[in-house]
C-alpha cells in the first residue's frame, strides 16, 4: 500500500567525528518524532549506517532505515543511500558515482553550491538533490540548491543535516511509497518527494560548528606530539 512517509534523508551519529549522539540515541529520536525511517550518512563511513541497521528492531520497532555515507570527493561531499560498504573517500566524483552505482546506491547531492561546507556544483548523474538543508543560516543556498534542481529536472529532497539526536526530523523529505527501504529508494529516484523543513536554531549551529573545530584541534595536537 502506498503511503507518504516521513523521513529525515541526512543524519550523522558518533561514527563522524563531529557527530554528538550514539545511533540508539538517534533511532529513539527518529521514532519519538514519529518518523517512517530515516537515513544514517555519516562522513566516510557507513558503520553508523550498519549499526543502526543491527538494532532497530530492538531499540525502534518498525522505523526504516537506510544505510548511507557522506562521502568527502575531490570536488565536495555526495550521499550515498543504500549502501553498507564503504566508498572511500578522496576519489573524483565520476569515480564515486561509479562505486555508488557498482553498490546499488541512491546518489543525493546535498547542501550544494555551498563551498566553505564542501558543497559541489550538481553533477552528471546525481540522483536527486537536497533542496533544504535545515543548517543553512542563510536561505540563499537552499534557493540556489532549488533551482539547480529544477534546470536538471532531478527529483529534490531535504534533509537535517542532524549532528546530535535532539535535531532529527529539522527537515523531512515526504516521500510517497510502500513503507519498505527498496520501495522507498524508488520512489525517491522517481521524484515522489515532497519537504517539510525547519530551520536548525542559531546558537545549537554554532555550538556544533565549535564543537568540531575543538575536535580537530584536539587531533591536531595529538598528531604533532607525538
Amino acid at each position: 500500500m502506498m503511503l507518504m512517509l516521513r523521513f529525515d534523508l541526512h543524519v550523522h551519529s558518533n561514527f563522524s567525528k563531529d557527530g554528538l549522539s550514539s545511533v540508539e540515541d538517534i533511532l529513539r529520536a527518529a521514532a519519538a518524532k514519529g518518523l517512517a525511517g530515516l537515513a544514517i550518512t555519516d562522513h566516510n563511513t557507513t558503520a553508523g549506517g550498519r549499526r543502526a541497521l543491527e538494532i532497530v528492531d530492538k531499540v525502534a520497532p518498525g522505523l526504516i532505515v537506510i544505510p548511507g555515507e557522506e562521502v568527502s570527493t575531490k570536488q565536495g561531499h555526495l550521499i550515498v543511500l543504500g549502501i553498507t560498504q564503504d566508498i572511500p573517500p578522496g576519489m573524483t566524483v565520476d569515480d564515486t558515482i561509479k562505486e555508488a552505482r557498482r553498490q546499488g546506491g541512491l546518489v543525493v547531492v546535498p547542501h550544494p553550491y555551498n563551498r566553505p561546507r564542501h558543497g559541489m556544483n550538481i553533477p552528471e548523474g546525481a540522483d536527486a538533490v537536497e533542496v533544504y538543508n535545515s543548517r543553512y543560516i542563510l536561505g540563499m543556498h537552499n534557493r540556489m540548491a532549488r533551482r539547480g534542481a529544477k534546470a536538471r529536472k532531478l527529483p529534490e529532497v531535504s534533509g537535517s543535516d542532524a549532528h546530535q539526536a535532539s535535531l532529527v526530523g529539522s527537515a523531512i523529505t515526504l516521500i510517497k511509497a510502500e513503507k519498505n527501504p527498496k520501495a522507498v529508494l524508488e520512489a525517491i529516484k522517481e521524484g515522489k518527494t515532497g519537504i517539510d523543513v525547519r530551520r536548525t536554531p542559531l546558537h545549537i549551529y554554532a555550538l556544533q560548528m565549535a564543537n568540531g573545530w575543538a575536535k580537530k584541534l584536539r587531533a591536531f595536537f595529538i598528531k604533532i606530539s607525538k
